[in-house]
């Protein structure tokens, strides 16, 4: 039975250990923490990720976010016997992912090797209500006879990155026989990590602290009697340097945080639970997605989503952006890529404004360097990292994995030749103003990320001598399985759209704010620029469809060999393709390792007929092997354009096994974020039918057969509300009074505080 709240394993497995530390990780975009076991297994990988602490191990290293010291362990012994579920029997057990409160725990009954029963409850969250608290509790009864009890925990800063230390230790010491404090410091980076811990214990055992290396210890002992519960709550805080309460005043961040994990020496794991709790009921109610469905499995998944969306943004702070793989891992070395701008930001858009402007600001903040990397490479504008940290400098290794044949490093060209990210970035910034309308994000940063990234576009682009065309040459679109291509359609489609319109926004502003375009003219030189932004957009080239309706992925890809790709396909094991040819020979083949031409007619349904999507998705979906977590959502919602809502669901319940599935190792280092946030695209830009025409919204909804109805918030405009849709009729309602445009299946209403269109 599935509980749509619930992420649970019913049987201890070592196996699945990776997996699911990674899916019931814990964290509130702040801190996040793997879902380790308080006791310790052989390939247990411990991670307590902290958002923009990035720091470079040394010279052959990449930046990377560092593993920061550990207090989720307990090493716990009884009658001389140490717990592990390797040893003894384990008569009941479950461990769980409340999603709806935030809580991990794990209930289990265990019988050593003395043929004595205990159960024991491990509790755990990451507070939502105080980002930079973390509690844990244990419980432990003596169901058969009393028992000797040694329990050992602190601060453990022997963790690493696969093997990298990134940190020194700066110091550690225990205040008022009570509370342990461990500062310890990046070695490139210079943040400065503060932990604070201390446990309460119940009843009283002896107790005494050890000092290790790298490691700080509190040792508790006693006996517990027949039926008596030992009870273990620990109360830990964590603070950096970078914190933005520390920017503005001199304050000594190890005193500030011992006096405030002292302000809860009387509190509870319960009270502040309740606390973290009522956040989470907060975010609930904004945020759920409710589907009427026979399968309880697509609620579990989106929920699922949602959560991880919000443990994994960095809500404080607009210095820092979403990674890759959240805060649940290693996995790309938490660098920050065009996932955050196409895959998640739109789920902030549509529900949290703010927190999309402050993804947006983090590009703002970093746009110097990417302006210093166009010159690097001989451009102008702005040309934006393919990988991002903290400082907005190219992170992407120039190398990759051996090759299998020749025994030599993979070039990695993403860096040089994945320049479709500066359209991806512009194209968000003008969704995010046709969908906000916040005029002061654009004139204060947006108009200028747009101008920008269109000075990079006219200097990358070349005149072709035949055809007097500008063409885009030598890039990397969305498939990474095709390089060095010319003319790549979603690239230079991007390229000309965000263009046009950084030319209409400009224009528009001179006639509404003309001192305000006086003083951007001086500072990005428009006189200059915007004739130039036009000739480019009359210009550019544009692939249209042959005479049998296909669109050229680019110049040459219709021209390669065709290969049966169905065994790749059907395999779990991701890029196994490359286990039987070398990347340079996939390049020559029709071979897509995800959607490419696919994603380009997502991002621009409007330019074509359903007839043209529907023959292009099948081509390229024959072609696809859907290596890439960011392909499955796109291709449901695209099939959703000419009425395939079969075909829709089955891929978007292929994109929902991505990490809930049953392979034991597809989230080892790290949840697949964009995949997440296209989970939310499929269910709102896909099934509910939810778009936008230059700030006008647009609802059409297509279920699928076993869904009867879909409920879900949006925000448009700076106007909250929710839509519910079924296959009866689409009902809107808002607590706003303001009068909004809306188009349901292209008939034109105005929505005040309700609205409900029959079929």
């Amino acid at each position: 039975m599935i509980n749509k709240w619930r992420i649970e394993e019913t049987k201890f497995s070592e196996k699945t250990s990776g997996k699911h530390e990674a899916l019931m990780t814990l964290g509130n975009g702040y801190m996040g923490i793997r879902a380790g076991f308080e006791e310790d297994y052989a390939g247990q990988c411990r991670g307590f990720f902290i958002a923009g602490t990035y720091n470079k191990a040394g010279l052959n290293e990449v930046t990377e976010l560092p593993n920061i010291a550990d207090v989720t362990a307990f090493d716990i012994i009884i009658d001389n016997e140490r717990f592990s579920l390797l040893m003894g029997k384990v008569h009941e057990y479950s461990f769980a992912l409340d999603m709806k409160t935030g809580e991990l725990k794990r209930e289990l009954i265990w019988e050593n090797s003395g043929n004595k029963r205990f159960k024991m409850i491990f509790r755990r969250y990451v507070s939502l209500e105080n980002r930079h608290l973390v509690c844990s509790k244990i419980s432990i009864e003596a169901l058969d006879e009393g028992a000797e009890v040694k329990i050992k925990s602190g601060i453990d800063a022997r963790q690493t990155n696969s093997g990298v230390q990134h940190f020194y230790e700066i110091e550690k010491r225990v205040y008022e026989d009570k509370f342990m404090q461990y500062i310890q410091r990046t070695t490139e980076s210079s943040v400065d990590i503060y932990l604070n811990t201390f446990l309460k214990v119940k009843p009283d055992f002896n107790k005494s602290f050890t000092i290790e290396r790298r490691k700080l210890l509190e040792e508790i002992s006693g006996i517990i009697r027949k039926k008596e519960i030992l009870e273990i709550e620990k109360i830990s805080l964590v603070y950096t340097s970078l914190d933005k309460e520390f920017n503005a005043e001199n304050t000594d961040i190890g005193l500030y945080s011992l006096e405030k994990i002292k302000e809860l020496e009387n509190s509870t794991y319960d009270e502040l639970f309740q606390k973290s709790s009522q956040s989470w009921k907060d975010f609930w109610e904004k945020s759920e997605i409710k589907i009427k469905s026979s399968d309880e499995f697509d609620s579990l998944a989106v929920n699922f989503s949602l959560y991880h969306m919000q443990i994994m943004t960095p809500f404080h702070d607009n210095r820092f952006s979403i990674a890759a793989k959240g805060l649940t891992g290693e996995g790309y070395k938490g660098h920050v890529f065009w996932d955050t701008e196409i895959f998640m930001l739109p789920f902030f858009l549509y529900t949290n404004p703010k927190t999309a402007r402050q993804l947006l600001e983090y590009r703002y903040i970093n746009l110097d360097e990417a302006k210093k990397k166009a010159v690097s490479k001989n451009f102008r504008g702005a040309l934006f990292p393919w990988e991002s940290a903290f400082d907005g400098k190219e992170e992407t290794p120039e190398f990759a994995a051996i090759n299998i044949k020749t025994g030599k490093a993979n070039r990695v060209w993403s860096a040089e030749k994945e320049i479709h990210i500066v359209a991806d970035i512009a194209y968000a910034v003008i969704e995010y103003f046709h969908v906000s309308g916040d005029s002061e994000f654009m004139k204060s940063m947006g108009l200028e990320i747009l101008a920008e990234c269109g000075k990079f576009w006219v200097s990358k682009a070349e005149t072709d001598p035949e055809t007097g065309k500008y063409v885009i040459k030598d890039v990397i679109g969305p498939d990474e399985y095709t390089e060095h291509i010319d003319n790549n359609t979603y690239t230079n489609y991007m390229a000309e759209y965000t263009v046009s319109r950084t030319v209409e926004l400009f224009e528009k502003l001179k006639s509404t704010d003309n001192g305000l375009y006086l003083k951007l003219s001086e500072k990005l030189g428009l006189d200059k620029e915007l004739p130039l932004f036009k000739d480019f957009t009359q210009k550019i080239y544009l692939p249209k469809p042959d005479k049998n309706g296909i669109i050229p992925q680019d110049d040459t890809f219709l021209s390669k060999k065709i290969i049966d790709i169905g065994k790749y396909v059907e395999s779990d094991s991701k890029q196994g393709i490359l286990k039987d040819y070398t990347r340079d020979e996939v390049v020559d083949m029709q071979v897509l390792k995800q959607a490419d031409l696919v994603m380009f007619l997502y991002l621009f349904k409007d330019k074509f007929n359903s007839e043209i999507i529907r023959k292009n998705w099948y081509y390229y979906e024959s072609k696809t092997i859907h290596d890439s977590s960011l392909s499955m959502a796109i291709h449901a919602i695209t099939a959703l354009y000419f009425g395939e809502k079969d075909i829709a669901y089955k891929c978007f319940q292929k994109a929902c096994l991505i990490d809930l599935g049953s392979n034991p190792n597809s989230s080892n280092d790290g949840i697949h974020a964009a995949s997440l946030g296209a989970v939310w695209l499929a269910c709102i830009k896909g099934f509910g039918g939810v778009s936008e025409n230059n700030g006008v919204l647009s609802i059409n909804p297509l279920l699928p057969d076993v869904w009867e109805e879909l409920e879900f918030p949006l925000v448009f405009r700076g106007k909250g509300l929710r839509v519910k849709t079924c296959k009866e009729y689409t009902e809107l309602t808002s607590k706003s009074d303001d009068i909004l445009e809306v188009y349901i299946n292209g008939k034109k209403y105005e929505l005040k505080d309700y609205l409900k269109i029959s079929y």
